[in-house]
């Protein structure tokens, strides 16, 4: 027995052209979840880096040497390395530092980052206008042994 192909001629190249224009749209929305969860990620992790900051800013970081000196900046220093040590995705974040100084006050550490992509393919709307930020608030638990400041990762 022989079988025999049924169906219009016509109709043979209609699915070809058909995933031909569905394809690129499927592929955007593949890649729109990846850049998606990937932005996620890093705003997860800059504020990870905040929170981290800040609780180490309440309780004088450990390293830290008192000196009963004024506030210096090689602790601050100490400070920003660790809250960047925290954040593992995000490049390039800026953290700032600041509080009156004495127990009881807000110390108040911002942490801000660019976005970045995995693929490419969504710069043009994800990297130049996202800046991803962190603001945690919390009281001073020991008098501040670092100064006010802005470091970068």
């Amino acid at each position: 027995m022989m079988v025999t192909r049924r169906g219009n001629r016509k109709q043979q190249g209609a699915s070809l052209v058909e995933f031909a224009i569905l394809a690129p749209f499927l592929i955007l929305l593949l890649f729109g979840i990846i850049e998606f969860a990937w932005v996620f990620a890093q705003n997860l992790d800059v504020r990870h880096g905040a929170r981290e900051g800040a609780r180490l800013a309440s309780v004088n970081f450990p390293v830290f040497v008192n000196n009963g000196g004024p506030r210096t900046t090689a602790n601050t220093d100490a400070l920003a390395a660790e809250a960047c040590a925290a954040m593992d995705l995000a490049t390039g974040a800026t953290s700032n530092f600041t509080t009156a100084g004495a127990v009881g006050d807000p110390a108040v550490v911002v942490v801000t980052s660019s976005a970045d992509t995995i693929t490419g393919l969504l710069d043009w709307a994800l990297s130049p206008a996202l800046s991803l930020s962190s603001t945690v608030e919390i009281r001073l638990e020991q008098p501040a042994l670092w100064a006010d400041g802005v470091r970068t990762c």
